[in-house]
């Protein structure tokens, strides 16, 4: 796990069978189809990339997705999801790139609070597509091992870079989250790190349940 307070990415997701798994079951050219379908306004414009047309080996594949995201343990302390707006797959091949845009803030009726990409692509088999996000100013480029989840903020202007090599695949998505704050997510999350150390010392009991139920009022206070 690596990241800002904003910004966290998130390893393991999906382990090295399940990759390949999907790249076997998504290198089907035909798959593929033209990814503006669901941008709109200006996001239309700056996007130049292909996403699944809605076959079985497409939806076979983002329910083994979404199934692994919604088990991590990291991603349920970090999002508190209460669901995921949308989940799609896309595909930069070489020339493709996505301007700088920001998410919609309702997708399928859902508020998104957080963005995700999940990368299904060995980063050494691509030149350039880095998913780079503007947080207060500064950018950060990020470009990791596949299995990879990066989770930031829906309100973070983004865009991902030109792929001049290869084929850059991976999955996004949008979470609803049970808290619509990033700052008490950050605070949840804490609390969620704080028991996992705590278990890890074997701290006593009592002393757990107290958190435990910190952190439980917390969710209750501030929770939708």
């Amino acid at each position: 796990m690596r990241g800002t307070d904003m910004i966290l990415q998130i390893a393991g997701v999906l382990d090295d069978g399940a990759l390949a798994a999907l790249g076997e079951a998504l290198g089907d050219p035909a798959l593929w189809i033209d990814g503006r379908a669901t941008a709109s306004g200006r996001a239309r414009d700056a996007k130049a990339n292909q996403q699944t047309a809605p076959t079985e080996p497409a939806k076979a594949a983002l329910s083994l997705i979404e199934r692994a995201i919604l088990a991590h343990a990291v991603f349920q302390s970090a999002a508190q999801p209460e669901a995921l707006a949308r989940l799609m797959l896309n595909r930069y091949g070489e020339g493709m790139e996505y301007g700088a845009h920001v998410d919609a803030p309702y997708i399928g009726g859902l508020r998104t609070d957080l963005s995700f990409t999940l990368f299904l692509s060995d980063p050494a088999s691509y030149d350039g597509g880095a998913l780079i996000i503007d947080s207060a100013g500064a950018e950060d480029a990020i470009k990791p091992p596949a299995g990879t989840l990066a989770l930031y903020p829906s309100s973070f202007v983004h865009r991902v870079e030109k792929v001049t090599r290869g084929a850059r695949l991976a999955a996004v998505g949008w979470v609803k989250s049970r808290l619509r704050s990033a700052e008490h997510r950050a605070m949840a999350f804490e609390l969620e790190r704080i028991g996992a150390d705590l278990a890890a010392i074997d701290a006593p009991a009592a002393l757990r349940d107290r958190l435990q139920n910190l952190r439980n009022n917390f969710l209750r206070a501030f929770g939708d």
